[in-house]
């Protein structure tokens, strides 16, 4: 089995080579790693040449296609049966591919319709160990654990029907793995036509929930072979200072762009995923960001739910305590803080998300 390790860049020389010689430092051998360069203006390309290993490709495109774009030109390099798409500033741990390798040995052809992915440690920008994080409890259930297919693995297994886990997260419009640390079977990258260029911050998010819809089953491997670097320059952390508006445009047009018969084969409708965007990525999302003090982005947020879905955020019993609060001025401001505090303290594993 050949794992395609596809590596997305634009300007991360200081941590690329780290990123690759992570690769090449596995336990299983029998991969090859994709290096798509998005027009650096630093040394990238220099430093991935200078490597010289044979198992390397680089594509350097002429100008930037943008981050989704990019993701595609990396994957459409791949030769091999299983696909990961590992960031550029990102680590494997040494037996990552050697754990994957296991759990579709195990399944044999079935493994071509599953998508699968892993626990991970948090990293800052030198490589030191800041946190570590596993299965989003409100997407993975202790019931799904398979206790056979753990001692298979060495490590506590998680195993759902992938329509299940695609209906559960439309519920809260959450993402069900972590961008770096999954790995799917060429054959569902093709049947999803990749990731698409129509999402701004998070396109992997909506990938993902595209090859659910496709797949026969999910698996969540509770080990932690991935290391996500947190950084003030990494794409999440931008996600976090750049507009809310663009987060929240990405999340609106999921709502749009899922198929009818898609939903009413998981038992939802249109009604309730907009009750969904409401609830998680308006009212929560905007408390939230009331409650670290920035009034106007929450009021910005509260304006955006009621031009998409005017009805939902009327019945929503959250998106009112929000208008209200934010009416109130200061004062809602640390009313919010006070009642944002109590709610993540109480409900951790979404706040964190939210936050």
């Amino acid at each position: 089995m050949k794992f395609s390790i596809c590596i997305p860049n634009y300007n991360y020389e200081r941590y690329l080579g780290r990123t690759i010689q992570s690769v090449l430092d596995q336990s299983y051998a029998h991969f090859e790693i994709l290096v798509s360069d998005n027009c650096s203006t630093d040394g990238s390309a220099a430093l991935v040449q200078k490597i010289g290993d044979p198992r390397i490709k680089l594509a350097i495109n002429r100008c930037n296609v943008g981050f989704a774009a990019n993701l595609d030109r990396a994957s459409r390099m791949a030769s091999g049966e299983r696909m990961i798409m590992l960031s550029s500033d990102d680590l494997m741990r040494p037996d990552a591919l050697a754990t994957y390798k296991k759990l579709y040995d195990h399944l044999g052809a079935a493994g071509d319709d599953v998508i699968a992915s892993a626990s991970w440690d948090v990293i800052d920008g030198q490589g030191n160990l800041t946190g570590q994080t596993g299965p989003d409890r409100t997407l993975w259930f202790d019931a799904d654990r398979d206790a056979a297919l753990g001692e298979v693995i060495g490590a506590p297994v998680y195993s759902v029907a992938a329509s299940e886990l695609l209906k559960r997260c439309l519920g809260s419009l959450r993402a069900p793995f972590n961008f770096a640390a999954t790995v799917y079977s060429a054959k569902l990258y093709q049947a999803v036509e990749g990731y698409g260029g129509g999402r701004m911050l998070n396109p992997d998010k909506w990938f993902h929930w595209k090859v659910l819809a496709v797949a026969e089953r999910a698996y969540f491997v509770d080990r932690r072979l991935f290391a996500y670097r947190w950084h003030g320059e990494n794409q999440a952390s931008l996600e976090r200072t750049a507009s809310a508006l663009k987060f929240l445009v990405d999340q609106y047009v999921s709502t749009l762009e899922l198929d009818g018969k898609l939903l009413e084969r998981l038992g939802l409708s249109r009604d309730d995923v907009a009750a969904a965007f409401i609830e998680y990525d308006i009212a929560r999302h905007g408390l939230a960001t009331l409650a670290r003090g920035q009034r106007l982005r929450a009021r910005r947020i509260l304006n955006f739910g009621r031009a998409a879905y005017p009805e939902a955020l009327a019945r929503n019993r959250r998106a009112r305590f929000l208008r209200a609060l934010l009416a109130l001025g200061p004062l809602g401001q640390r009313i919010a803080h006070k009642a944002y505090a109590r709610y993540e303290q109480n409900n951790r594993p979404v706040a964190t998300e939210l936050c």
